[in-house]
């Protein structure tokens, strides 16, 4: 997980904390919090300061907003720039006081990160004397936010002021005292204009107040000098925390330059525009100051795109065995045709290709059980047993060893396995050779005793003719992200009893046999094998890849696996020949008008894609899964089950074509530290390996071991020794016999890896 992961969830569960309900929280590139209401979700801005105290006191602070600050309430005001800066202030130490009185833990963030971002002159407060350059708003402003520690001489009068903020209860409350302020402020104005000093006076200069009369002349000024230092750090933005509705140009347009002597913007003292009677808009430069910095806090460059995993219904996406094997029934044998041609052949070269393989298997199985003795025996350890060893005693003497010795054997894993083949069109002329595989492993499991389960994902299974693009196998809320159609089919489980297990088998079998004479244009035949036309159910189609789906299913299927069974050591094996169905933007929504949770397109979803499971939040950077979205998700949902259920996942993929640039893709490694003459080196050996074992290892995010299997010579070997003689020599037989048994036992690839995974 990336450093902004772990960011987002951190400050998630902070948010969460300080809201007191299990709300949906969200960061992301916006400048302000919102609460979406009916949804329950609070989106907050991303920030990128180094300090946790800071972070914590901004977050705290838009949770208040969320929390105490109703909706609407600023529609009230919203024609009233003046009001609105005021309300603002105040609505800001109304809130900061609530959230601290709620939560306590919270007070030394407030504390902490005021002081680091009054050092940083977030406020504007650098050289300003803190009783003659500001009016009370800003004084009030900066000493609340400094949980009133920062030093003021306030006037009795003014005291009365803040002892009105301190009794602040409501929004309206807010409101109220507000205009009262504002009310005085204005009168408070008026005297200082009657002063001889009025245009040399401090507040002139920090507030930009003028004369009527000099109105129009300084408009004009303005409009000559605004954009003469762009680089100027006095520029802010005229944007009041809460504020809503502005549109990014607005913002850009409404730019302040507070306490900037050169430029003396209106926007400055919070409005923007003259107000009744050729007066500048009253507002508070110290808030109008931190708005304007505040850009320096947050990421403007990542947006994020959230999406939860919905809840998976596995009665209604998996395809039991029993269904399986009636469908298998209804095609192959109640259809008289199929009965009469294909099945009779279909079943003995079945009985052939098992037959075979019994005794290889069992060779693999006894191999099986010596490494795993070996191992056991390496990994053990003596102890004294306290009883008095006769053939020891002699030496009594000499040697205080004279106990008999207990050797103790750690206890070994118990092992479980569940299989996803991949039952897409792109198998069609491998799917063969990969169900002779996948076979081999599923017997090698069943004489161990091994817990397994064996699906193949379809897509063609879960198809549904009134919502095509809809998995209706899964519980939505708003915030999910659809499930295209799957299902799992369980074509093989230990659970069967021994004649159930040899027909599922069978039948896949026959499945696989089916699109080798079919579909695969290698395969020669000479006719009188196969029959006019077979008619399988047209849910046993090979369709897409929804790999991601099945994998869905699997954060479900897997734990309840794991615990029925009491596995120990978890093992998810894919078998694919390629990627996973390319990831959709839609998103689950909640629709005010069928008030159902539908689908719905996002237009301009966020660069960095997140997935949100078991309330935590797991980011998905397509490039570092070679720039495609749907392998970086499959990443993604394998590391969720490696996290939180502990399993072993172990990829195989198939390659068929054996192209440069596929090979090219995985041989050669993305590692940027690495020169690219040590990523030559290492694809030169991985290239080797693969033309010599079939096979190679390489890296693969989400997958504990990745396999680049070369498909073209994956078939099952079975060779006999039929070449043997009485005139042939001891030396030739050893010969013939040693490169029968290596076929044979290199040719199952599947089971070779998986029986160095577990022994």
């Amino acid at each position: 997980m990336d450093t902004n992961t772990l960011n987002i969830d951190t400050k998630s569960q902070l948010a969460k904390l300080l809201a007191t309900e299990n709300i949906t929280v969200q960061q992301n590139n916006v400048k302000t919090a919102s609460f979406d209401v009916v949804n329950r979700v609070l989106t907050l801005p991303i920030f990128k300061t180094n300090s946790k105290d800071v972070t914590d006191m901004l977050v705290a602070h838009e949770c208040a907003h969320a929390l105490f600050t109703p909706t609407n309430g600023w529609k009230k005001i919203a024609d009233d720039d003046e009001l609105r800066a005021y309300v603002n202030v105040l609505e800001d130490c109304r809130i900061d006081a609530k959230i601290q009185k709620k939560y306590p833990g919270v007070v030394e963030n407030y504390l902490n990160g005021f002081q680091i971002l009054n050092r940083r002159n977030f406020f504007g407060l650098k050289d300003k004397d803190y009783d003659t350059d500001l009016m009370l708003i800003d004084k009030i402003n900066v000493f609340y936010k400094s949980s009133k520690k920062l030093l003021f001489n306030f006037s009795n009068a003014d005291k009365l002021w803040l002892k009105k903020v301190d009794e602040l209860k409501t929004f309206n409350d807010v409101i109220k005292l507000a205009k009262q302020l504002l009310d005085w402020q204005k009168k408070e104005v008026k005297k200082l204009k009657k002063l001889p000093d009025f245009d040399n006076h401090i507040l002139v200069e920090n507030y930009n107040l003028k004369n009527k009369e000099n109105d129009s002349k300084d408009s004009k000024d303005i409009e000559g000098d605004g954009n003469k230092d762009d680089n100027s750090d006095s520029e802010s933005k005229d944007k009041q925390d809460g504020e809503e509705g502005k549109t990014e140009s607005e913002s850009k347009q409404d730019k302040p330059a507070v306490g900037d002597k050169t430029a003396k913007d209106e926007n400055s003292s919070g409005g923007g525009a003259v107000g009744a009677g050729g007066d500048m808009p009253l507002g508070s430069i110290t808030n109008n100051w931190f708005e304007g910095h505040k850009e320096k806090l947050l990421d403007n460059n990542t947006s994020y795109y959230y999406r939860s995993i919905p809840e998976t219904k596995l009665d209604k996406v998996i395809h039991s065995n029993a269904d399986f094997l009636k469908d298998m029934k209804q095609s192959f044998i109640n259809d008289k045709d199929t009965a009469r041609l294909w099945y009779p052949y279909l079943k003995k070269e079945y009985k052939k290709f098992i037959n075979d393989s019994k005794k290889t298997i069992m060779y693999l199985v006894k191999e099986f059980e010596m490494k795993k003795a070996a191992t056991a025996y390496k990994r053990s350890t003596q102890d004294k047993t306290g009883v008095i060893d006769p053939l020891k005693l002699h030496s009594y003497k000499f040697n205080e060893d004279i106990f008999k010795r207990l050797t103790i054997l750690p206890d070994a894993k118990n092992h479980g396995m569940v299989m996803l083949l991949d039952w897409s069109g792109s198998m069609s002329d491998c799917i063969y050779k990969t169900v002779q595989q996948t076979i081999q492993l599923v017997y090698f499991c069943s004489k161990v005793n091994i817990p397994f389960e064996l699906y193949f994902f379809s897509s063609e299974l879960g198809k549904d003719d009134n919502y095509p693009k809809l998995n209706k196998g899964f519980k939505y809320k708003h915030g999910d992200m659809p499930i295209d159609p799957c299902k799992l089919v369980n074509v093989a489980s230990h659970k069967l009893t021994k004649s159930k297990l040899e027909e599922s088998l069978m039948y896949l079998y026959h499945l696989a046999m089916y699109y080798e004479h079919n579909y695969n244009w290698r395969h020669t035949w000479d006719g009188s094998d196969r029959p006019d036309s077979v008619r399988i159910p047209s849910e046993y189609y090979l369709g897409s890849t929804p790999l991601n789906e099945a994998l869905i299913m699997m954060l479900k299927l897997v734990p309840l696996f794991k615990n029925k069974y009491k596995i120990e050591k978890m093992n998810l094996i894919t078998l694919t020949d390629g990627g996973g169905n390319y990831g959709n933007s839609d998103t689950m929504c909640y629709d005010d008008k069928s008030k159902q949770i539908i689908p719905s397109h996002v237009e301009n979803a966020g660069n960095t894609d997140v997935l949100i499971y078991k309330k935590k939040y797991h980011s998905l950077k397509e490039n570092d899964h070679w720039g495609y979205r749907s392998t970086a998700m499959t990443g993604t949902i394998l590391n969720l089950l490696q996290k939180y259920h502990n399993v072993t996942t172990i990829g195989f993929y198939l390659i068929k074509r054996i192209r440069r640039w596929e090979t090219d893709m995985y041989f050669r490694p993305r590692n940027p530290k690495l020169t690219w003459d040590q990523k030559d080196k290492l694809y030169l050996q991985n290239r080797t390996k693969f033309n010599k074992e079939k096979c190679v290892s390489v890296p693969q995010l989400g997958y504990n071991d990745y396999y680049i299997v070369n498909a073209k010579d994956m078939k099952v070997e079975n060779t006999d020794l039929e070449g043997i003689n009485d005139t042939m020599k001891t030396g030739k037989i050893k010969q013939l016999f040693s490169k029968s048994m290596k076929g044979r036992i290199t040719s199952r690839v599947l089971l070779n890896k998986f029986i160095e995974k577990v022994a």
